[in-house]
């Protein structure tokens, strides 16, 4: 056989192997990571800003499509990892990558959706950036009875919205108008454990906001707030059963009340501990504010949910829903993954989801009539894969 053809042919076979590779490397269709190669081709230096950490920012109906295309040069090599076509409806996403000595990136995932008001979602993205930034990479802290051990960060996703508009009518000629929001974020670190499982501490935060002003024709108030975390990869990871907080049922006679997680946090080298578990309002401190929770165990060891309900103001003999106050709820749970789990990764679907009271007055031919009713915003959901600093260590 002519040696210029077997060399036609064994060239053709290598390219349809590489174009055969390229099609599974997809950041929604890739399993799991696999290592670098030996040679990596040089890309193109994306904007830095201090520190050396990666920015890039992508706005309009195609933002998501060229938030996948940038992170391809980095998929196998980030710490968080989401699907991002579980949020095409976002028409602004800015990430930030912060690298790791590993050869890793921590990335910060922003997600908005008014593109009317550009400039704002720019300036906030900035500066959770410079919020990003001051998170110590590494945090000391002890697990249960364990020694202390060093929490790595692993990044974060902010400011995910969803929105619901009220409008009612007062009266022939007057309608009273408002907007509330459901807004989550979440926080991500890891640490080793003494029996050699990887232990991953994801920290929410959930907000429910009302309108602030509070007129005689539409009052609003949070009525509760809910937030489940599953675990998705059942064979390799689990939650523990009392790995989170807060646990069980209670009540708050204050606006704000915090849970410790199980966890013995202490004040790292740069004086930032890991944050508990908490929840209150965020508008007001007053003790007439008080609310109640409880945590479902939806499947044992794989799934939970929290509840907080009962968000009132108590009066001197009646309460009332906390009209014109938003709440903010900061569950945590800790997953575990077991020691020889492929790559030690740990994927999860967290929901979030803030159901509202409305009352409106309307003025009638007989008199004023209160009529109150329920609304929620859409709910939040998306899925997550964590993985450690050092598995993309060649």
């Amino acid at each position: 056989m002519n040696w210029k053809f077997l060399i036609a042919i064994s060239l053709g076979l290598l390219i349809m192997g590489l174009g055969h590779a390229g099609a599974l490397s997809s950041p929604d269709s890739k399993p799991a990571p696999s290592l670098p190669p030996h040679k990596e081709k040089p890309s193109p230096t994306p904007p830095r800003i201090g520190g050396g950490i990666v920015v890039k920012t992508f706005t309009g109906s195609s933002s998501i499509a060229q938030a996948k295309s940038f992170l391809n040069q980095y998929w196998d090599k980030l710490t968080l990892r989401l699907n991002l076509n579980e949020f095409q409806n976002v028409t602004f996403v800015g990430i930030a990558l912060r690298p790791l000595p590993s050869g890793a990136y921590a990335p910060l995932y922003y997600f908005g959706d008014n593109i009317t008001d550009l400039r704002a979602l720019e300036e906030q993205f900035i500066s959770e950036v410079s919020t990003f930034k001051r998170i110590p990479s590494e945090t000391r802290g002890a697990l249960a009875d364990e020694p202390a051990r060093d929490w790595k960060y692993l990044g974060g996703i902010r400011s995910l919205v969803t929105s619901k508009d009220i409008e009612v009518s007062t009266s022939m000629w007057t309608k009273e108008r408002g907007t509330v929001y459901n807004v989550f974020g979440a926080n991500f670190w890891v640490t080793s454990a003494l029996s050699g499982q990887y232990v991953y501490y994801i920290h929410m935060n959930h907000d429910a906001k009302v309108p602030l002003k509070v007129s005689e024709g539409l009052k609003v108030a949070v009525k509760e707030v809910k937030e489940r975390l599953k675990v998705l990869n059942p064979e390799d990871a689990f939650i523990g059963v009392g790995n989170f907080r807060p646990e069980g049922t209670g009540s708050s006679s204050t606006s704000v009340i915090t849970w410790g997680l199980n966890v013995g946090i202490g004040i790292s080298d740069s004086g930032m501990p890991l944050p508990n578990a908490q929840a209150g309002f965020t508008e007001s401190h007053s003790t007439a504010l008080g609310f109640k929770w409880y945590t479902d165990y939806v499947d044992p060891n794989l799934e939970v949910k929290f509840n907080f309900y009962d968000l009132e103001e108590r009066g001197f003999i009646f309460s009332h829903p906390a009209w014109g106050k938003s709440f903010s709820a900061h569950p945590a749970v800790i997953v575990h993954v077991d020691p020889d789990a492929k790559f030690h990764m740990a994927k999860v679907k967290i929901t979030a989801e803030a159901v509202f009271y409305y009352e409106s007055a309307i003025d009638g031919i007989t008199g004023t009539f209160i009529s109150r009713h329920d609304v929620e915003a859409p709910s939040i959901e998306f899925t997550v894969e964590m993985y450690p600093w050092f598995i993309y260590q060649p």
